[in-house]
C-alpha cells in the first residue's frame, strides 16, 4: 500500500537521486516547453549541501539540456540515462562511446516525424527520441517504425517512455549510474533514495530498495505529482526528518 511520502521524511544521511521530467517538474507537450520553478535550482543546491554533496540528478535528458534548466555545477549529474556522468565539481567521470549506427538513423526518423503532424524528434548524443504527446494516434506506428530501424543494429536498443520511444546506444542505465555514484564519496556508505516516474526509472527504483534504501515512484508515492515531490524536499530542508532513510 502506498504511503504519502510527506509522512516519510528524507533522512539527512541518505544519498539522493532524482529524475527530472515528471518527477521534479511537470511533463509538457514538448521537451523544451517544460517550466522550471524559479526556486527549484537553488532548492536542489541547498539540498545537496544538506546531504554533504550526495545528491545527483539522473535524467534521460542531454547534459546541455540539464545545464540549461538548472545551471552547471554544484550537483552531480547523470545524463542520457547514465551514458554521461559528471560530478558536482564539473568533471565528466564516465561516458560511453558514441555509435555511428545511431547517427545513421537520424535521416529516417526526421522524415518520419515530418510526415506525422504533432510529433517531434529529440536528437541526443547517445539517443534519438520520437515524441508523440501532441499526436498520440501515431504512437503505435512510430514505435513499430523505430523498432524496425533499430533491429539490424545490435549496439542499439529500444527504450519505451511516456508517449515516446527512444533508440539508445547500449550501455549504462539509471540504476547503474546510481551505483557508480554510490561507489565514491560523497555518496559512498549512504543508503540511496531514488525518486522517478517513468519506465526508465523502474530499475533504479528497485535497485535503491534492494540496496537498503528507498525507491519511490511519483504516481505510487506522491499523490500530488511533482509539486508534492518538491514539497517533500522543501520539508526536508525545513528540518522535518528522521534518522534513517
Amino acid at each position: 500500500m502506498s504511503v504519502h511520502t510527506l509522512t516519510m521524511p528524507l533522512a539527512r544521511g541518505a544519498a539522493v537521486f532524482l529524475d527530472i521530467d515528471g518527477t521534479l517538474i511537470d511533463l509538457a507537450a514538448t521537451p523544451d516547453a517544460v517550466v522550471i520553478p524559479a526556486h527549484l535550482p537553488h532548492l536542489l543546491r541547498r539540498l545537496a549541501a544538506r546531504h554533504g554533496g550526495a545528491l545527483a540528478l539522473i535524467s534521460g535528458r542531454s547534459l546541455a539540456d540539464i545545464d540549461a534548466m538548472f545551471g552547471a555545477g554544484g550537483m552531480a549529474i547523470a545524463a542520457e540515462h547514465g551514458a554521461i556522468l559528471r560530478n558536482a565539481e564539473g568533471q565528466v567521470i564516465m561516458s560511453v562511446t558514441a555509435d555511428d549506427a545511431l547517427s545513421s538513423l537520424c535521416g529516417p526518423l526526421r522524415a518520419a516525424v515530418a510526415a506525422h503532424h504533432g510529433t517531434l524528434l529529440e536528437e541526443k548524443r547517445f539517443g534519438l527520441v520520437v515524441h508523440w504527446r501532441g499526436a498520440p494516434q501515431y504512437g503505435a506506428s512510430l514505435t513499430t517504425f523505430a523498432m524496425q530501424l533499430a533491429a539490424p543494429h545490435p549496439s542499439l536498443f529500444l527504450q519505451p517512455a511516456h508517449e515516446a520511444v527512444e533508440i539508445r546506444v547500449r550501455g549504462p542505465d539509471k540504476a547503474s549510474a546510481m551505483e557508480h555514484f554510490l561507489r565514491s564519496p560523497p555518496f559512498m556508505g549512504r543508503p540511496p533514495v531514488f525518486v522517478g516516474d517513468d519506465l526508465t526509472d523502474e530499475p533504479a527504483i528497485a535497485r535503491a530498495t534492494a540496496l537498503g534504501g528507498r525507491g519511490l515512484h511519483v504516481i505510487r508515492d506522491f499523490p500530488g505529482g511533482p509539486a508534492a515531490v518538491v514539497a517533500w524536499l522543501e520539508a526536508a530542508l525545513a528540518g522535518k526528518e528522521v534518522a534513517d532513510a
